[in-house]
């Protein structure tokens, strides 16, 4: 606040340096010259269509639930960069442990409470872009049948099901991601939920591109094609961890986890 005719103390904004290495991924494989040109199909689109997939995956795996190590192009997910913040799980800003016990063998003792808790933890500036992230058998077995039993579905609702192009979990969308997890387990991130735009950067030197190489194998009359991309994921703002409740500040991705037994 500043009074008429007053001077204006400036002031200017800080930013933090995000940064990104690519790390290489990359497909190969073989082919006999007979199948390119006897295929129905086009074999090079397949080969094309199976290695993007192959690749996204990895994205997914490293991005999730990588844990820094060559396995994941050394590349921390999301998850375990929240448990990372803190081996002491209820001092970390942005994570809900989940109710009750039994999680290494059964998610039954999750309730929707569970669920609102973890809304409730997300800041509201990343409430706009926000969503959940988890996996399609743990959005059914979990969180759907948590929306059933509260009751109030109509016999038509409970038929059809919920068939939109994403569908929504307490007012918001909800993302399957196939690496996440769906097989209970003890001190598991089993859902995340947020504005994943705002806690990690993905950048890439070199988009997935494609390479068929028919002379290195002509004395076998064989065709091989390679596929390479790089890329990095950086996870930088989970929030942050406290010993001290009033100091712990969630970041823009937060997350549920089941107990410790």
């Amino acid at each position: 606040w500043v009074g008429e005719a007053a001077t204006i103390t400036g002031s200017n904004p800080t930013y933090d340096n995000i940064n990104l290495i690519a790390k290489k991924l990359a497909a190969l494989t073989v082919m006999s010259s007979e199948v390119n040109e006897d295929s129905a199909l086009s074999i090079a689109d397949q080969l094309a269509f199976e290695m993007a997939y192959g690749f996204a995956l990895a994205e997914d795996q490293a991005g999730f639930n990588g844990d820094g190590t060559s396995t994941y192009g050394g590349i921390t997910g999301v998850a375990p960069k929240l448990k990372g913040l803190s081996g002491t799980i209820a001092n970390i800003a942005g994570l809900q442990v989940a109710t009750g016990t039994g999680y290494a063998t059964s998610y039954g003792s999750t309730v929707l409470a569970d669920f609102n808790a973890v809304v409730g933890l997300l800041p509201q500036y990343a409430d706009p872009g926000a969503a959940w992230y988890v996996h399609k058998s743990y959005f059914h077995n979990v969180m759907q049948k948590l929306e059933l039993a509260a009751g109030g579905v109509t016999a038509n609702e409970i038929s059809s099901g919920d068939r939109r192009p994403r569908p929504l979990f307490l007012g918001y969308p909800v993302n399957f991601v196939q690496v996440m997890p769906r097989i209970p387990a003890v001190s598991q991130v089993c859902a995340l939920f947020g504005d994943l735009a705002m806690a990690a950067t993905m950048g890439d030197r070199r988009t997935r591109t494609m390479f068929t190489d028919p002379y290195s194998l002509s004395n076998k009359d064989q065709i091989l094609v390679r596929c390479t991309e790089r890329i990095d994921i950086n996870i930088h703002d989970v929030g942050n961890a406290s010993a001290t409740a009033a100091d712990r500040v969630p970041g823009p991705i937060v997350g549920l986890i089941t107990a410790s037994s």
